[in-house]
């Protein structure tokens, strides 16, 4: 089964996400927070895809990226965020050097954020 790990600051965007996508097909796991999200990267998670906010406290987004590069984690991306200058956080993508990103602006229509997962579903290689 297709895994997807939810990674937000904010508790009700979370279960939002998780019961949606589970009860789209999805295996969804969860990390309430940047540094919760570090610790699963570090330990042997295995996701197929990660949806997760940009702008969180103390381990944003790009600090999550950042070490996925760091430890060669190759999971794709949806990036969930309200900025209204989605530019800016695509330039800080760049400069990460990750290329497997969608990015979707909040709030998100779940319709939106279910194509991009089975667009992005359907460009991985089975294994």
């Amino acid at each position: 089964m297709y895994k997807i790990l939810v990674v937000d600051d904010e508790p009700e965007i979370v279960k939002l996400l998780e019961a949606f996508l589970t009860k789209s097909g999805f295996e969804v796991i969860t990390a309430l927070g940047g540094e919760k999200a570090m610790e699963m990267l570090q330990s042997d998670i295995k996701a197929d895809l990660m949806v997760m906010d940009m702008k969180m406290p103390r381990i944003t987004g790009a600090d999550i990226l950042r070490e996925m590069k760091r430890i060669n984690k190759r999971i794709p991306v949806i990036i969930l965020s309200g900025s209204l200058d989605p530019k800016a956080y695509c330039e800080q993508i760049k400069t990460i050097g990750s290329s497997d990103i969608e990015y979707l602006m909040k709030p998100v229509d779940l319709n939106n954020l279910l194509a991009a997962v089975k667009k992005i579903q359907n460009q991985t290689p089975k294994t």
